[in-house]
């Protein structure tokens, strides 16, 4: 099989919960905890040839609480994509995919500041794009690092990945040591559920940045019509799901397109959903 679907796993609780199906993928020594899945993953890219052929996946031990996805559902997926595309998204958060112009003005929900941040980070690593103006859709981003791919994406995630870390780590300028300590410091509702720091959250948006700024051929396994919505974050009526669903499709016609009038509409008709106040509780 041309997949490498690997689920990670930090003790024996994770280990006994992970499906049979996937590969497992060891993290107990866990020696960077700070840094989240984004260690686990750039220690096995770094240390292993990948097949240029060959499909390569992390997945968290959550994934299915997230999708709502067996192995079963991904494997069936994969193999329609195979022969058309060079990375697969597992389409997680799906509803706020939908609702947000992009991850990073979702982020300021859970993140304050997370934006003017990452523009910085970012900056400092040769992006010379506006995030204010990035525009994602379920077919270009998912949260959770959800990416099955070809080794083309996983070495620009590396490229991106690398200058986060080496950044966050520097201490070698007054600049640099500045944007060290805000990506290692955290703050917004997610962080006081879970203490993790902001570069936990820049790296689960480095999807965006790389999606976007290259033309991938790209296939989607889509939840938008089956998973629940985030009712803890939006206000749930009989239209919420159709309405989100339209959200995303116009962000896509907008990028398809050049036509404003679909980013447009995309502002006026997300404001038909009423958003809730987020507490402790929210995903990244």
């Amino acid at each position: 099989m041309p997949f490498h679907v690997f689920q990670i796993y930090y003790d024996e609780t994770t280990r006994s919960s992970l499906d049979p199906r996937y590969l497992p993928l060891d993290n107990t020594k866990n020696e960077r905890p700070d840094w989240y899945e984004l260690w686990v993953i750039r220690n096995f890219l770094r240390n292993h040839s990948l097949s240029e052929n060959d499909w390569y996946g992390f997945l968290s031990p959550q994934f299915r609480d997230k999708t709502g996805l067996t192995a079963q559902h991904v494997y069936h997926f994969l193999e329609s994509a195979r022969n058309r595309s060079e990375v697969a998204l597992i389409l997680t958060a799906w509803d706020q995919v939908a609702y947000f112009l992009n991850p990073f003005e979702q982020g300021e929900i859970w993140h304050p500041g997370i934006a003017a941040l990452s523009q910085s980070v970012l900056g400092q690593l040769g992006y010379n794009g506006r995030l204010n103006d990035l525009v994602t859709y379920s077919g270009n981003f998912t949260f959770c690092n959800h990416i099955i791919a070809k080794p083309t994406y996983w070495r620009e995630w590396l490229r991106l990945a690398d200058g986060l870390f080496d950044l966050a780590e520097s201490q070698a300028t007054e600049s640099s040591t500045s944007l060290a300590r805000a990506t290692n410091y955290g703050w917004g509702p997610a962080f006081y559920h879970n203490k993790a720091p902001m570069k936990a959250f820049i790296q689960e948006r480095l999807p965006a940045i790389i999606l976007a700024g290259r033309k991938f051929q790209i296939c989607t396994l889509n939840t938008s019509s089956t998973f629940p919505i985030f009712d803890a974050l939006f206000n749930v009526d009989h239209s919420t799901r159709g309405v989100l669903q339209t959200c995303d499709l116009l962000k896509q016609r907008f990028l398809e397109t050049g036509n404003e009038r679909f980013l447009s509409l995309f502002k006026d008709i997300r404001q038909l959903i009423t958003l809730r106040l987020p507490n402790s509780s929210g995903p990244p």
